[in-house]
């Protein structure tokens, strides 16, 4: 990497989801979309405490759950329902609209810890039927080099491929790098754009930027390269995330995200009428 490929960076926002505190690295001021990724949440790690995040709405967008640590089921008002446990995740295509509620369902795993992000649809997918599915740990190509672990969940490197294909081309990498260890990651695409946020530990980028859990990071248009070093005082933990670019101009509203006032108006009224189902009572 160059000394300018790492082109900002900045701490995610503390913020509370059904109760549940969490750290939101995306969208941020200083960056609304990082390839087609238009939001992350980190939530955890916390005690598990069974429990269901209220039944609401998505439209425009794709949703990830990948839970690092715990369990949890989902249900949506297609009729879609899945579990998923540890090193798992969910992923869900909101389309036109669908409603899901998530349950933490293993009492028995003392932590809860993991990442939800949306995708954008491109345009001509945000009315496409809603779908649901779920992968299991196992799933996931993981591997060990140089002393680092890499889990791929979309995308391709090093001759794999992660198994969870979005509608845009994505890329999704969760990296845990050894105390005092440093790992290269090749990026590829062009014009894509990558970010990287910090899960736990303290690391460099590049060998000149400082990160720390919570810090995401936004990577320069031509980087192709990635040097992720750990400091001497335990691992670090990375998600690598990014791919295509999120088709423009962005509007958000809430848990919808559209191209266009019109269309996410029309959004919001579909919900209010029912016109996205119905899921424990919600909308009415």
């Amino acid at each position: 990497m160059a000394v300018d490929d790492v082109a900002g960076i900045w701490a995610a926002a503390a913020e509370h989801v059904g109760g549940t505190p969490v750290l939101r690295a995306l969208p941020s001021p200083q960056a609304s979309s990082v390839g087609p990724f238009v939001f992350l949440d980190h939530f955890g790690p916390a005690p598990t405490r069974p429990g269901t995040l209220a039944a609401h709405p998505h439209a425009g967008i794709e949703v990830m759950t990948y839970l690092i640590e715990g369990a949890n089921t989902h249900r949506d008002s297609a009729g879609n329902t899945g579990s998923v446990a540890a090193g798992g995740a969910q992923w869900m295509r909101a389309g036109g609209g669908v409603l899901h509620a998530e349950t933490i369902t293993d009492v028995n795993a003392p932590v809860t810890h993991g990442l939800q992000f949306w995708a954008k649809l491109p345009s001509d997918m945000q009315e496409a039927a809603p779908a649901y599915r779920g992968y299991d740990a196992a799933e996931f190509p993981i591997w060990e080099d140089g002393g680092a672990r890499f889990k791929l969940m979309s995308g391709t490197l090093a001759g794999r491929s992660g198994p969870m294909a979005l509608a845009l081309d994505a890329f999704m990498l969760h990296v845990t790098v050894a105390d005092g260890a440093t790992t290269a990651i090749a990026l590829q695409g062009v014009g894509h754009r990558y970010g990287v946020y910090v899960i736990a530990g303290r690391g460099v980028l590049d060998e000149r930027y400082v990160v720390s859990r919570g810090d995401f990071a936004l990577l320069a248009e031509r980087t192709t390269n990635l040097a992720v070093s750990a400091d001497r005082v335990g691992a670090l933990e990375v998600f690598v995330l990014g791919g295509a670019p999120a088709p423009q101009p962005l509007y958000f509203g809430g848990p919808f995200v559209l191209d266009s006032r019109e269309g996410l108006i029309a959004a919001q009224r579909r919900y209010a009428a029912g016109g996205m189902g119905t899921l424990d009572g919600v909308p009415f």
